[in-house]
């Protein structure tokens, strides 16, 4: 019978007895093992097999770990790819300098069989949940397309390899006409459904190396490489026939969609960049609409007063609705991508999701109480909802262990904000919310982790979290082996004013404590009750 792979490991060490013990030991978890005994045999290996984890010996004739790394790290090739360096040397510079060349673990030798494999287990299902959310991130929630971010990612990667090898792009911009007057007469579910449809009349019709797009509202945009002036104008005749011979229904009626296309290609010779080549699209999709709507043209046959007089005096409003059309789809993908987040983790453990809406509800409240900004808020509540994201690859064994964690248990426990950090890092759109979260369990005096931090220093954010957390914990017959009167808890949480907590934040807490007595603490009943 066929082993089941579930991942890749590649491990790079000089010594082959180590080799030989690793390699049993990841054979003993289902994972492939890839060997490499010298740096440049490894370096080629990640290359060519693009392992989910590597594992490097620091101590290495000729080119040691840490220039390996630095090389790994530097090839867009194998950048991505997790590092975790093993190695018998454990000094803190050490592992200092390796983390800051972008290693993402580090284990010592001679290592515990258990405390490799949980280590490479967390890698691996950190991994996975990144792809995952890089892949909600990069697409249109409502019609599965790439969606406008991903779509600039694209056409930028793809105008390099063009003026590389000399070769020619389209980009063709569809936008369905009239669109309006469909949300308004039938409604926005069935506009939502048209619009579905279009996406995958686009897709089912364009080449496998083609890329179809939503650009936002009713706009959409495909990316066709290596296609010259010529043919591209017959494909783009294609796609807005398709679009207009479909047989349209709403609500059991048909109706006439149809939509007009401006294109433009870029000939890989010339110094267009991206944001230009997309302009001429755009401006070519105005003339189509000039020209009567439900047409297509190419940029190249704009007449030059075209190009500057006619687009000029296209209405300011067509300018804001498209803006405004942007920032709300913005908008929605940070809002999909929280879902997923949230229902991530509530798969994982219900008690846990409730935990982090109930420090949600907590942060918000403390820092409505010391004035925020509305911008801070809406960061506030995802780094909330989010801090504990980490907890997901941990073991379950130890998240629900009830007897006294070991050393090394703790240790992985206190790596969750990290975690949670490196898993939200890829999907780029949480620059703030990744220090909130990075930091809320460091300590006002500094004794806290992962950092050691000390108060200003602190992100403002994270000492919020930090006071919500203990309050939920210590009131939570989950997070705390026994429920604690809420006295108690008040009186521990303004004794460590000062030490584990800002006293501001400390402060402000007790305040809207005593103004939320009614429902305070929180439980999953109270919070149906309430709509807090």
């Amino acid at each position: 019978m066929k082993e089941n792979r579930t991942g890749k490991v590649l491990v790079v060490d000089d010594n082959q007895t180590n080799l030989i013990l690793v390699q049993a030991h990841l054979k003993n978890m289902g994972l492939e093992a890839i060997l490499a005994d010298n740096a440049l045999d490894g370096i080629n290996a990640a290359i060519k097999h693009q392992p989910n984890v590597i594992l490097l010996d620091v101590m290495m004739p000729s080119i040691d770990g840490f220039e390996t790394c630095r090389r790994l790290k530097s090839d867009i090739r194998t950048a991505s790819i997790p590092v975790i360096f093993v190695t018998a040397k454990d000094q803190s510079e050490d592992k200092v300098s390796g983390l800051k060349l972008g290693a993402i673990d580090y284990i010592a030798k001679p290592f515990n069989k258990g405390e490799l494999q949980a280590r490479i287990s967390i890698v691996l299902e950190m991994t996975k949940l990144q792809k995952k959310l890089l892949l909600l991130a990069n697409t249109d929630e409502l019609t599965g397309l790439s969606n406008r971010r991903h779509f600039f990612e694209i056409l930028e990667r793809e105008m390099l390899q063009a003026k590389i090898k000399g070769n020619s792009i389209a980009v063709m911009m569809f936008d369905l006409d009239h669109f309006k007057m469909v949300n308004d007469s039938y409604g926005h579910l069935c506009g939502d459904k048209i619009l579905q449809q279009v996406g995958k009349i686009l897709n089912e019709n364009i080449y496998p190396l083609d890329i179809a797009a939503r650009y936002g509202g009713e706009e959409f945009i495909v990316i066709m490489p290596g296609m010259p002036n010529e043919v591209a104008e017959t494909r783009a005749e294609k796609l807005r026939d398709a679009i207009d011979s479909f047989d349209w229904m709403a609500e059991e009626h048909p109706i006439t969609i149809t939509c007009s296309v401006g294109f433009s290609v870029f000939d890989g010779n010339n110094s267009t960049d991206p944001y230009e080549l997309i302009k001429r699209a755009d401006d070519a999709l105005y003339a189509a609409k000039r020209k009567g709507r439900n047409c297509i043209v190419s940029w190249r046959k704009i007449k030059p007063e075209e190009n500057i007089a006619e687009i000029q005096d296209q209405s300011f409003k067509d300018l804001q609705e498209k803006i405004a059309s942007l920032a709300n789809r913005l908008k929605g993908q940070t809002i999909g991508t929280m879902r997923a987040f949230a229902k991530a983790i509530a798969e994982k453990d219900q008690t846990m999701a409730q935990h982090a809406e109930n420090v949600k509800m907590y942060s918000l409240k403390i820092a409505e109480k010391m004035k925020v900004s509305p911008d801070f808020l809406s960061q506030l509540e995802t780094a909330a909802v989010l801090h504990d994201l980490g907890k997901i690859v941990i073991s379950e064994n130890i998240i629900n262990k009830t007897t006294a964690l070991t050393d090394k248990e703790i240790k992985m426990i206190h790596r969750h904000p990290v975690i949670s950090a490196e898993i939200l890092e890829p999907v780029g759109i949480f620059k703030k919310e990744l220090l909130f979260i990075r930091h809320h369990h460091e300590n006002y005096d500094g004794t806290g982790y992962p950092n050691g931090l000390v108060g200003k220093s602190i992100p403002i954010g994270s000492r919020i979290i930090a006071v919500a957390d203990a309050f939920d914990a210590m009131t939570s017959s989950r997070w705390s082996n026994s429920k604690r009167p809420i006295e108690n808890v008040l009186d521990e949480i303004t004794t460590l004013a000062g030490s584990q907590f800002d006293p501001e934040v400390a402060e402000a807490f007790k305040e809207v404590l005593a103004e939320n007595r009614e429902f305070w603490p929180l439980s999953q009943k109270k919070l149906q009750e309430c709509h807090v």
